[in-house]
């Protein structure tokens, strides 16, 4: 027999699963203000690799226009790089040591891939961004994040014009 209890337990089982769901996402966003520096410490090696990564589209870019643009975002991200050494040691007091592999030379008939891999690379990096910046724990270090942040916005869709004038 069903009875209004029924009902209720029903509702306040969805209820559950609904919040336990948005926590969980939740948790994946907010994060300690230790994990964002292991973040920032991650993120300058990443940022070194990008930059490299940069210098092997530049290479292989199909016109000057496209060079431009590129070298724009690299260097856009030797300056994260830096701004994120600085967060980094003023708020532990120590250097980031971060040791990255020279990249192998980008074939010119796979440039396009390699667009759309510099694309999606920029998007997760809004991800990482947004979360570090949650964790800061003042105005200026929150607005340095920002900076690099719509930076990386800015890169994504540099990219995606890249991208769709590929002939």
């Amino acid at each position: 027999m069903y009875s209004y209890y029924d009902m209720y337990n029903q509702y306040y089982n969805h209820q559950r699963t609904w919040r336990n769901e948005n926590e969980n996402q939740l948790s994946e966003e907010i994060i300690t203000f230790e994990q964002a520096l292991d973040l920032i410490k991650q993120s300058v090696a990443d940022e070194k690799e990008d930059e490299m990564f940069y210098d092997e589209l530049i290479k292989t870019a199909q016109n000057e226009k496209e060079k431009d643009i590129i070298t724009s975002i690299r260097n856009d991200e030797r300056r994260h790089n830096q701004i994120l050494r600085n967060l980094y040691y003023e708020f532990t007091g120590n250097m980031v040591e971060s040791d990255v592999l020279p990249m192998e030379e980008t074939p010119v008939a796979i440039h396009a891939e390699r667009l759309e891999e510099a694309l999606f690379g920029e998007l997760e990096a809004v991800k990482k961004y947004r979360k570090i910046m949650g964790a800061m724990p003042d105005e200026k270090s929150y607005t340095l994040l920002m900076s690099i942040m719509t930076d990386e916005i800015r890169h994504a869709n540099k990219y995606n014009f890249l991208i769709a004038t590929q002939k």
